[in-house]
């Protein structure tokens, strides 16, 4: 088996991996349960270590998982480890990984025995690929609908569906044959309804669908939406969602729509553009519903046709739909726009009024300057008739009359006060209760 270190890595999001209590190599050349002779460490996970073993009566390969030995004090992780092997086992199809036993180790470690697979897992196939030819990407999909679906029809969900959980060996003259691994944080329909604390997530933060994200419970649709994140990826290199933090990553799987396959690829055909963003609704209920109808389209895509998509007419939502703004009355409308006449109006009047008002002070400043132009020289006759005393007098007094029309203009003009009632004290009363 090459690199079964990644093939069986068990990590998830709901807490940091635990230490090991005794080294690895401590099993190695032990016999357990005396048939079961260890032969080489293949990986590490969050929560066990996984071995080559050799079945010592049949001679043939196997590999065995143990759960690490302080794990196996916490209830929560004991539960979560033997419902892997259940689910595994309990399902039975060719694309889902073999357990063939369990047990309990002397020091307490409890462990299961499964099928030692020799190939790669599908992180490394990317790697080595880039990017994978679309026919490949296509193959691969539809031996994980099979297996997802059998899941799904057995009530399993296995919420964690990632390159790490996927395996490609060859068998007979198949290629690329999948086998699914680690049902560790699988979710089982007719079990518990929970084994994890309320609101905790569970899974890889770049595969998990955004309802997993937020904490909400999760049904088969979680695993549709990872499916469509390992096609994503399978063919253009990159996963739909990243970001340098985990929360980050988090927030666009919830909010923010994924980059179109043909963005970044444009080989991808439309056909399968189509099949991946409609498993990467954010709704489950717009995506397609079972694994049976992925796999249809994706045969489809494969002969050339058009995929016929998912059944999203008859489906009611899953989710709370979004809050709807309150609609605006008509009443409140119109109230609204004869406060606007009124305001309107309002500074019209005030305008007007200034206005009226700039006039009235023009037309009096000009009836002041009047006098002074009335005041004129007298004429000949006037002055030959008149008394030299009289003759000096007249420009005196028009001098006067000029200083006087000048003293008028230099005063502001300013309005009479208007006259206040004085206050009594039957209009106080008045005031103060006016039903009196």
């Amino acid at each position: 088996m090459s690199d079964g270190a990644r093939g069986f890595d068990d990590s998830e999001v709901s807490g940091p991996h635990s230490g090991v209590s005794a080294a690895p190599e401590g099993l190695l050349g032990r016999t357990i349960d005396q048939r079961y002779r260890v032969e080489a460490l293949l990986g590490e996970g969050g929560m066990g270590l996984v071995y080559r073993v050799i079945h010592t009566r049949l001679n043939k390969p196997l590999a065995i998982k143990v759960l690490r030995r302080e794990n196996t004090k916490d209830p929560e992780v004991l539960a979560r480890f033997r419902r892997e092997a259940e689910s595994a086992s309990g399902i039975g199809n060719q694309h889902i990984v073999d357990i063939n036993d369990f047990g309990e180790l002397d020091d307490g470690s409890t462990y299961f025995v499964m099928e030692c697979l020799e190939g790669l897992d599908l992180i490394d196939a990317i790697d080595v690929a880039q990017r994978m030819p679309e026919e490949r990407a296509i193959h691969i999909a539809i031996q994980l609908c099979r297996a997802l679906g059998a899941a799904h029809h057995a009530g399993i969900i296995h919420r964690d569906l990632k390159p790490e959980n996927v395996f490609l060996i060859r068998r007979n003259d198949t290629e690329d044959f999948v086998k699914v691994l680690d049902f560790g944080i699988a979710k089982v329909a007719n079990g518990p309804k929970r084994l994890t604390r309320a609101g905790e997530v569970l899974g890889t933060p770049h595969y998990m669908s955004p309802e997993q994200c937020e904490g909400d419970g999760v049904d088969h649709r979680t695993d549709i939406y990872a499916l469509g994140v390992l096609l994503y990826e399978m063919v253009t290199g990159h996963v739909p969602h990243d970001a340098d933090t985990m929360m980050g990553i988090l927030t666009k799987q919830m909010y923010e729509d994924p980059i179109p396959p043909k963005v970044r690829v444009p080989q991808v055909s439309e056909e399968l553009e189509h099949l991946i963003m409609r498993c990467l609704e954010k709704k489950p209920e717009q995506r397609y519903q079972t694994m049976h109808a992925i796999e249809a389209d994706l045969q489809r895509v494969h002969a050339g046709q058009q995929p016929i998509g998912p059944d999203t007419v008859t489906l009611t939502p899953t989710r709370p739909p979004p809050r709807e703004r309150p609609k605006v009355s008509p009443i409140y409308l119109g109230g609204l726009g004869m406060a606007v006449l009124a305001l309107v109006g309002t500074l019209a009047m005030n305008a007007y009024t200034h206005h009226r008002t700039d006039t009235g002070r023009a037309s009096l400043t000009g009836s002041l300057a009047t006098p002074e132009a009335s005041v004129s020289a007298p004429s000949a006759e006037e002055n030959a008739d008149l008394e030299p005393s009289d003759a000096q007098t007249i420009p005196a007094a028009a001098d006067g009359a000029e200083a006087e029309a000048k003293e008028a203009r230099s005063k502001p003009l300013r309005r009479k006060p208007r006259p206040r009632v004085k206050p009594s004290p039957q209009r106080d009363q008045a005031i103060l209760d006016p039903w009196k």
